[in-house]
């Protein structure tokens, strides 16, 4: 498997570039470990991606009680460039004016 090269993003910022190159493939999933969850990012067949947000909760099948940490989503956002982020409804997601999508994680409780 290809290694992916961590780089300099900007003032404090680190990353990959995932190019999505079939002659040069990168890795299908790319994971970002966190204290209590993870990201992943997932190359579809069709060239899409897939981002997924996690997070350790009793019964998902990651917490392991004394081992990991519990996790929450504790909050939201979905931007869009002709509406102010609460007007948005999150069940139109594919709407061509949306443009960012922000999950927020943060430490949990059971």
């Amino acid at each position: 498997m290809k290694r992916l090269k961590i780089v300099d993003m900007g003032s404090k910022v680190q990353g990959v570039h995932l190019r999505g190159d079939r002659n040069n493939p990168e890795p299908t999933h790319f994971r970002v470990s966190l204290p209590f969850g993870d990201v992943d990012i997932t190359r579809t067949s069709d060239d899409e991606y897939w981002v997924h947000v996690r997070v350790n909760r009793p019964g998902n099948g990651q917490y392991v009680p004394g081992v990991t940490k519990l996790g929450r989503i504790s909050d939201a956002r979905i931007d869009a460039h002709d509406k102010h982020a609460g007007m948005i409804d999150a069940a139109v997601l594919d709407d061509p004016q949306v443009y960012h999508l922000a999950v927020r994680l943060a430490p949990g409780d059971a």
